[in-house]
């Protein structure tokens, strides 16, 4: 098996047609549902995956790589797991739309073996086998084409909702069927006065945390100046920050500056603004708080994201 570590950032992130995917190698073929998988949404833009691919068998095994697990505000490893969750979903989605049968295992972990782990801890196992993904091709595609498409134009945006844009029942149930209701389960709150309680709730969160230096340490090093020609970590252009908000920001949170007082304000108060005009708050929920349910919620959440997506509507994602 080989390890895919490749910058990602340099690749041309190209819509394959089927007739295409079918003409590539075995190899190619798996790199490039390797390719889907790293355009999910992951905590931070942190990308806490990894693939290994077994050409002869058609098969990516995802693990977890926990250097790359919020030490501070994922301190159990579900928001890492949801993003794989994330990540496999787009292979799945892309698999069936180009001829292909996926087939996704997730294995039995235990909790424990998902917690964040910094750089310099050798004693503990940096790798956590999370699932396997197999595929084989078949001859009348799914049709999953606005899904597909949705993969290579999503991108979390907390833009404000935008009233002209209502939110049509029939949305509502094709999301709310796209969990089983025994793994996962989506709970809609629509009416104004729990969204309204949980918003404050959220503006209380937001200024906690960025008063806490462990807390504002860790954001400053993934809330990146918006010219950054990183893979990882988020512009500030997608917390609606100028170029110059972004630098400031970034060094203040790191500790290079000083943060000013109307900084943490807006920090504190764009979740709550942002949560208090949105149509709809989505929470899925799990019947256990274990690994493979995080898995599933993960899958979920991407394929709910992408059909939003695909219907021109935008999704935040706040962690609860």
């Amino acid at each position: 098996m080989k390890m895919i570590k490749e910058n990602y950032a340099s690749w041309e992130l190209t819509q394959l047609a089927r007739n295409q995917f079918i003409e590539l190698s075995s190899h190619e073929k798996l790199l490039f549902l390797c390719r889907l998988g790293h355009l999910a949404p992951s905590s931070h833009n942190s990308q806490p995956w990894r693939f290994f691919i077994d050409a002869n068998h058609s098969i990516i095994e995802i693990y977890l790589d926990r250097t790359f697990v919020l030490p501070v505000s994922d301190i159990v490893g579900r928001q890492a797991i949801i993003s794989l969750g994330c990540a496999v979903e787009h292979m799945i989605i892309g698999a069936s739309y180009l001829n292909a049968v996926p087939k996704i295992q997730t294995l039995s972990v235990k909790n424990s073996l998902v917690l964040p782990l910094a750089d310099q801890d050798n004693s503990k196992k940096r790798y956590t086998h999370i699932a396997r993904f197999h595929y084989t091709i078949k001859s009348d595609p799914l049709p999953l084409g606005n899904l597909y498409k949705s993969i290579f134009s999503r991108k979390v945006t907390r833009a404000e909702f935008n009233p002209q844009k209502p939110l049509a029942p029939s949305i509502i149930r094709q999301l709310e069927s796209m969990t089983d209701g025994k793994k996962t389960k989506l709970h809609l709150i629509t009416d104004g006065i729990r969204r309204l309680s949980i918003s404050e709730f959220q503006g209380q969160a937001d200024g906690f945390v960025i008063n806490s230096p462990r807390f504002s340490k860790e954001l400053g090093a993934w809330l990146l100046p918006n010219d950054t020609d990183s893979s990882l970590g988020m512009p500030g252009a997608g917390f609606g920050l100028s170029d110059d908000e972004a630098i400031r920001i970034h060094e203040g949170l790191i500790g290079r500056s000083k943060l000013q007082p109307e900084d943490n304000l807006k920090f504190a108060l764009a979740g709550k603004i942002a949560i208090e005009k949105s149509p709809f708050i989505g929470c899925i929920t799990v019947p256990k708080d274990e690994v493979s349910y995080w898995f599933e919620a993960g899958r979920s959440f991407e394929r709910m994201f992408l059909t939003l997506e695909s219907l021109g509507m935008s999704v935040a994602i706040h962690a609860g």
